[in-house]
């Protein structure tokens, strides 16, 4: 399954070179995970299960660089097993439409005693049947 979500880039985001810092595409990747659960009404799902998104991995690619201002989109890939959400983050800048950056990972969902659960059958539902 698919999802887009778009920001810009700030100026306090910056790096002293002008680019966007290293460290905040990993703050866009967390807000596109949000913004996907939420659109898709999968973070109510999650939050009567009493359950909380955990990133177990991110490995990043970075291609090239964002300036201030530049309109990033992010193009996500989402798959799953029964216990581990599966993405991959593809970052374009909008206006050029140059990629800049990849970042592929895992997450799993636990309580607020930290114990391990399986993905709600309605995420996981969800997500398999987008690939059908």
């Amino acid at each position: 399954m698919k999802s887009t979500y778009y920001t810009v880039v700030r100026g306090y985001e910056l790096d002293s070179f002008g680019h966007l810092n290293n460290a905040v595409y990993l703050n866009y990747a967390e807000q596109a995970k949000w913004e996907f659960l939420n659109e898709n009404k999968l973070l109510e799902t999650v939050q009567e299960y009493g359950l909380f998104p955990v990133i177990m991995e991110n490995n990043i690619r970075y291609m090239h660089e964002f300036r201030l201002l530049d309109k990033v989109r992010i193009e996500t890939d989402w798959s799953c097993t029964r216990s581990i959400l599966h993405f991959t983050h593809t970052f374009f800048n909008d206006f050029t439409g140059l990629k800049s950056c990849r970042i592929t990972g895992k997450l799993m969902f636990a309580d607020i005693n930290r114990m391990i659960f399986d993905i709600p059958d309605e995420l996981y539902d969800f997500i398999q049947e987008e690939k059908h």
